[in-house]
């Protein structure tokens, strides 16, 4: 399996920052959903759903932190393919 690039893992982390703040920011202003036109109650699930939004979005937001980190400490693809075409040219004598 082929590692991931150091871009690809940018843009990873910062897709879930940004999800991540957006289902904290639900978990936050979001109350009970109610749809009392069509069962008259409220669902049953309504109560969870600003808790597991509020969760879950911290947890993505961290996941995404740590996936920069880990980025940053990387080299592109790009260089790493350069570097391995130095090394092979430079290993064999030219007459």
């Amino acid at each position: 399996m082929q590692r991931f690039d150091k871009y690809t893992l940018q843009t990873l982390g910062f897709a879930l920052i940004v999800l991540g703040i957006f289902l904290f920011m639900i978990g936050l202003i979001g109350g009970p959903i109610r749809l009392h036109f069509l069962t008259g109650e409220p669902l049953p699930w309504y109560c969870w759903v600003p808790a597991d939004s509020f969760f879950s979005g911290i947890a993505l937001f961290i996941i995404g932190i740590i996936l920069l980190i880990v980025a940053r400490s990387m080299k592109p693809e790009q260089a790493l393919k350069g570097d391995q075409n130095t090394k092979d040219e430079t290993a064999i004598p030219r007459p």
